[in-house]
């Protein structure tokens, strides 16, 4: 069986609000594909924060939410799914 994030294969919603001012904030997708081209390709544990090392055996998809408002981010991870 193949393993996947479900917010990538939109399998899950993800409405997050933000704590600085209440708006919905936005996927921007992967937080690797903003490190360069070749990213996707590279180790994740290059690019991933430690918090999200001990969420899976394998490394977790981790998405960039940004607020359009007021422009606060952070990083969320997500486990990977059978599907």
């Amino acid at each position: 069986m193949e393993c996947g994030c479900p917010v990538c294969n939109g399998l899950a919603v993800t409405d997050r609000v933000c704590p600085e001012c209440g708006e919905t904030m936005e996927d921007g997708g992967m937080v690797e594909d903003y490190y360069g081209p070749y990213s996707p390709y590279d180790d994740m544990d290059l690019y991933e924060q430690p918090e999200f090392w001990e969420m899976a055996d394998e490394a977790p998809c981790v998405h960039l939410f940004t607020c359009p408002k007021c422009g606060y981010d952070e990083r969320v991870g997500f486990r990977s799914v059978v599907m």
